[in-house]
């Protein structure tokens, strides 16, 4: 799997507040190779329901209803200019 930071403003449709949960490690934005959208969908958004199809803009597309269990994660994205907690193997006590 490969992480890739990108700047807030590559997806404007997602709200703030998505993109602080996908930071917080809360929510999911990730890619998958194996692609199951009809619906031209560049990202999926994980959150702790439901999965969503968006499009490269960050828009809603539609709903993962069927097949959401065998997506598989092969790109995960987090934002650069969004604040994200610091990683306890970082900390120095």
């Amino acid at each position: 799997m490969k992480l890739h930071d990108i700047l807030s403003a590559r997806l404007p449709e997602i709200d703030d507040s998505v993109k602080e949960c996908v930071n917080l490690g809360e929510w999911l934005l990730f890619k998958t190779e194996a692609s199951m959208g009809q619906h031209g969908a560049a990202f999926y958004l994980k959150t702790d329901a439901s999965i969503f199809e968006l499009d490269d803009s960050g828009r809603l597309l539609h709903e993962v209803t069927q097949g959401a269990d065998r997506l598989e994660i092969d790109e995960l994205f987090y934002f650069t200019d969004i604040l994200k907690p610091t990683s306890l193997s970082n900390t120095r006590l």
